[in-house]
């Protein structure tokens, strides 16, 4: 095609591994690049096939980017929408999860708009979301059935698929957030560039299971909180990821094994037994992990000839006794908390 204004005529790129016509969703791995706005939303409508265009930009000149993985009925892309839309959704058995890289992105799950920005993370809820709204945006975006979500949830929390329901858009701790980031770059570098990537039945399963996994991990669930207990005494997981997100959340405060228990629902002592069993550590050690991490991540985000010192940021941590604090950091990140803020 020509450029439309001062795009070069190269710059409509269509590759789809699917079946042939513009009308077929992707197959599984396809990429598109064009200035052209009825193609990109042509575009859109095979890869989002419940997804209904109501308004939208007609704007030229503006390249549109998108690359679409598919595993098994799971999806991932990574897409650059420079214009706006709103889409109305059929309800559906799906869960989303879009990471805003840049512009606004939403969704309206019927009691009104509830806008993202770049850096933010939200939950598309399944059979509860009615419109997914485009802000000039890029986003990597998610989409894993909803029956292999209950299939994790029921394997290692141990909850009914009808007791499963997602309670907020937003992650519990940014500790979690951070987990699902780190999660879509393994995968971004992975799955996008490779069009084998869902061609294998036993990676599928297991990228849509750890994609399943994580998102019970970061946005607020029943499995954080309703899981049933196993067997007579027992302490359900679930009570022990309340208090690991209470503990991630709240590491920068004063905390102690009782303020964790609260949160968790449970007495000190059954949370102590809890963290034994399921993580082979206790409260404190963990609290104290958490913030070597926290520790460890202002370390390597530091500016050079920003005077930050490591004395300065363990003790901000907690860490008075730095002898102790550095024979810790270098046992868990192999170098010493120095090197990091140098590097």
């Amino acid at each position: 095609m020509t450029g439309r204004t001062g795009v070069e005529s190269s710059v409509t790129k269509r590759v789809d591994c699917g079946e042939e016509g513009p009308a077929d969703p992707p197959g599984s791995w396809s990429r598109l690049v064009t200035d052209d706005p009825d193609e990109a939303h042509g575009w859109l409508l095979a890869a989002y096939p419940d997804h209904r265009l109501r308004t939208f930009d007609r704007r030229r000149g503006v390249v549109f980017r998108a690359d679409h993985a598919r595993f098994g009925s799971a999806s991932l892309a990574r897409v650059r929408y420079p214009m706006n839309a709103d889409n109305d959704v059929f309800t559906r058995d799906v869960v989303g999860v879009a990471e805003v890289l840049s512009g606004g992105w939403g969704v309206d799950v019927g009691a009104g708009e509830v806008m993202a920005g770049a850096g933010d993370l939200m939950l598309v809820p399944p059979r509860r979301t009615r419109a997914i709204l485009h802000r000039d945006m890029e986003v990597v975006a998610v989409e894993l059935p909803l029956a292999d979500v209950w299939r994790v949830a029921q394997e290692r929390c141990g909850l009914a698929p009808v007791d499963l329901r997602f309670q907020g858009l937003l992650p519990v701790s940014p500790s979690a957030a951070q987990l699902w980031r780190n999660t879509m770059r393994y995968l971004t570098r992975v799955a996008l560039p490779d069009t084998a990537f869902g061609a294998n039945a036993l990676v599928q399963a297991e990228a849509t299971g750890l994609l399943a996994a994580v998102a019970l991990a970061t946005f607020p669930n029943t499995t954080m909180t309703g899981a049933p207990t196993r067997g007579a005494g027992a302490v359900a997981p679930a009570a022990v990821r309340r208090a690991i997100a209470h503990i991630e959340q709240y590491a920068d405060q004063a905390l102690t094994v009782t303020d964790v228990a609260v949160a968790a629902g449970l007495g000190a002592r059954a949370l102590q037994q809890a963290f034994r069993k399921y993580l082979d550590t206790t409260p404190t050690r963990y609290l104290r992990r958490v913030r070597l991490e926290r520790v460890h991540n202002e370390l390597q985000a530091a500016e050079p000839g920003a005077g930050l010192t490591v004395a300065a940021v363990a003790v901000r941590w907690g860490f008075v006794h730095l002898g102790r604090f550095a024979t810790e950091y270098r046992r868990a990140y192999g170098r010493s908390p120095s090197q990091t803020l140098r590097n």
